[in-house]
């Protein structure tokens, strides 16, 4: 397949998860679980916080129920350390005590400092709502869908591999190795992934249509979602053990391979 084909095929994967429902969830129809629903829900959920005050009328910022579904959405079911109202619950602290002081912040942050930014804060998220530095895995899939507006990458196992055959193998197995690993293979293709085309912000009888617009136009959200895409086709694995690569296991670890 030649490289054109490579990222048009990213592109279709991705475009198919926009707006299509997850299967793996329920009766597999229930919309919220399309990047799009999940977008909505997870960002659009803390950007509705930091308009009033970081509160929710008494509710948890993030609800269980969207904890549960982002789980099924990611392959990370296997999570045995965290159940969802468990990570709701210390969602909450970590929003108000780490989110909340750099919020407005952020559009005004350097490249470096926002990759540094998004590394610090997955590394936080795992001790503080996980339990574990080793559920970076876990973070890294929360917060991509929390802060799309932060150089956020998809990590686990299957992912180094696919870095390392790009030629970018990380330093370390940790995210922050990762990460550092991942922008820059990113920045390499970035040109080319700039030339395909966004999805549709619109819906009918849309009221997300505004944030969904934000996100699109004003951050570099879905170009990241098409390599991650793109880094999910690159390792040369029977099926089975490409499922496994990119999941993790029962305590959030990266799974051996």
């Amino acid at each position: 397949m030649s490289p054109n084909n490579e990222f048009d095929a990213a592109h279709a994967t991705a475009l198919s998860r926009w707006d299509r429902p997850f299967p793996g969830f329920t009766s597999g129809h229930d919309r919220r679980t399309s990047d799009r629903g999940m977008v909505i829900l997870l960002y659009g959920g803390l950007e509705h916080a930091a308009r009033h005050e970081w509160l929710n009328a008494g509710r948890r910022l993030i609800d269980k129920t969207y904890v549960d579904m982002l789980w099924h959405v990611q392959g990370l079911t296997k999570v045995r350390t965290s159940r969802p109202e468990q990570i709701a619950a210390s969602l909450d602290r970590f929003i108000v005590d780490t989110v909340r002081p750099g919020w407005t912040d952020l559009p005004g942050l350097s490249d470096d400092e926002r990759l540094e930014t998004s590394i610090a804060w997955v590394e936080q998220m795992a001790g503080q709502c996980f339990g574990s530095m080793h559920s970076e895995v876990a973070a890294s899939r929360m917060l991509f869908f929390l802060v799309p507006m932060l150089p956020l990458f998809n990590f686990s196992r299957g992912h180094q591999l696919a870095l390392a055959k790009l030629g970018h193998a990380p330093d370390t197995d940790d995210y922050r190795g990762y990460a550092k690993a991942a922008n820059s293979a990113y920045r390499t293709i970035l040109a080319r992934l700039r030339r395909l085309p966004l999805p549709d912000a619109t819906a009918e009888n849309d009221q997300n249509r505004e944030l969904i617009d934000n996100v699109l136009q004003r951050s570099d959200w879905w170009t990241r979602r098409v390599f991650d895409a793109y880094l999910r086709e690159l390792p040369e694995l029977d099926d089975d053990a490409h499922e496994h690569l990119f999941a993790c296991d029962d305590g959030g670890k990266l799974t051996a391979g």
